[in-house]
């Protein structure tokens, strides 16, 4: 028996999201109940599913639940259905969603509603979070990214034009008297696209999910930045149209969001977006993935027209794989190596400065991990490497033997520890 997906949607058709248990976990859970209740399982399954879609905040007629829960029986006794499509009538007045009380110390995350109110815990969310800037411990990330620099500098600039085209407006005015260049015009009819494209581990994600604060503090606290990543379950599960229509409702909802802030910035992060945005050249692409890449091109290009303070930021770990008019359409890409020697050498000295490593020191590490060094096969290590496999083994070395981490903790990993191969390679 494969699982099944439990949808719903609302009065008017439109999809809300997939209640997060699936009807084979829902239809355990009242075989359950039917036991320690004492009621027929049919019931049960209807107890539960009231329940659960009760608990994500909405309302169901007496009629739909019937129907529904004819459905699950009949999963239940081994038919196949791929989904349960369920039809709610509104929402409750005491739905206990909402968002979290803003942490104006850090990141505050809200979970995005497909509607006014949906619980994240049982309805399927097009967002993983939305982060709200400037933010302490997002400012600390930032700072510790070495070797980005230009990175950081360019990405900050391209996002300040797509997001405040007013203040090129009125750079033009004081540097040109008095006049908006025309260039400046050209600069508003852009897809607010940006593109980081790069090896694994070389600090992609890590600056797409800062740079927020660091934009917001350039604007020195008159708006919040926002930042929504996309949930990657806007995939899908492979059903005709299911694709395209869950792109559209993700991508709508953020515009939604971005009219709702009144003028705060929102950044709309997709990871791996390789995955949406696949070449169409390649002869083995599903239909439903080329509908998808469509569905993205023309969302895209709707951005550009609503000219909402919005921009879409795309991460890749294989740049080859995007369609052509994706790459076309961004209005800066910036392509992330593996740190040089000089950025490992900052690596190490800002992440244990308390170990006050001398220049020897700092040498032999950075040169244990280069692509020099025999073990690593011409492959020099990436920043996590080092941040998320050598230090930590060095410290758990020293902390499991109950004494002060030391220089030679550090060696001891860098001869041990090899490179994450790249991309494309095993």
């Amino acid at each position: 028996m494969t699982n099944t997906f439990i949808q719903l949607t609302g009065p008017s058709g439109e999809f809300i999201g997939r209640l997060r248990v699936g009807a084979l976990a829902l239809i355990n859970e009242a075989d359950q109940i039917a036991r320690d209740q004492n009621v027929t399982k049919r019931t049960a399954l209807s107890l539960a599913l009231r329940a659960y879609i009760e608990d994500a905040g909405y309302l169901i007629k007496e009629s739909e639940l019937v129907a529904a829960t004819g459905q699950l029986d009949a999963v239940r006794r081994g038919e196949r259905a791929s989904v349960i499509q369920v039809l709610v009538s509104g929402e409750r007045e005491n739905s206990r969603l909402g968002h979290p009380a803003e942490d104006k110390q850090s990141a505050s995350i809200k979970h995005i509603p497909m509607s006014a109110n949906t619980n994240r815990n049982q309805v399927v969310s097009f967002f993983e979070m939305e982060r709200q800037y400037p933010s302490k411990e997002a400012q600390d990330w930032y700072e510790r990214l070495v070797g980005l620099d230009e990175h950081k500098k360019r990405l900050l600039i391209e996002l300040e034009i797509l997001l405040y085209p007013e203040r090129l407006d009125e750079w033009s005015r004081k540097k040109h008297g008095d006049r908006i260049l025309k260039i400046c015009e050209l600069q508003r009819n852009r897809v607010p696209l940006i593109l980081l494209e790069g090896d694994v581990g070389t600090g992609k994600t890590a600056l797409a999910e800062t740079i927020g604060d660091a934009l917001a503090r350039r604007d020195r606290g008159k708006k919040r930045v926002h930042l929504m990543k996309i949930n990657t379950q806007i995939r899908g599960t492979g059903q005709v149209g299911e694709m395209s229509d869950l792109i559209a409702q993700a991508f709508a909802q953020a515009e939604n969001r971005a009219r709702e802030l009144k003028g705060d910035p929102v950044l709309l992060l997709i990871d791996e977006a390789d995955a949406l945005a696949a070449t169409r050249d390649t002869q083995q692409m599903h239909h439903e993935d080329k509908a998808g890449l469509n569905t993205v091109l023309q969302r895209l290009d709707n951005f550009r027209l609503a000219r909402l303070p919005l921009a879409v930021i795309f991460i890749t770990n294989r740049p080859d794989a995007l369609d052509p008019a994706i790459r076309r359409r961004a209005a800066l890409r910036l392509t992330f190596e593996r740190p040089n020697d000089k950025a490992r050498a900052e690596l190490f000295q800002t992440s244990i400065p308390e170990l006050r490593l001398n220049k020897n020191q700092i040498e032999e590490l950075v040169r244990l991990t280069g692509e020099r060094e025999q073990k690593n096969e011409e492959i020099p290590f990436t920043a996590s490497d080092i941040t998320d496999r050598l230090l930590p083994s060095a410290l758990r070395e020293a902390y499991s033997q109950d004494r002060e981490l030391r220089f030679e903790d550090l060696l001891q990993q860098a001869r041990l520890i090899k490179p994450t191969p790249r991309m494309g390679t095993t």
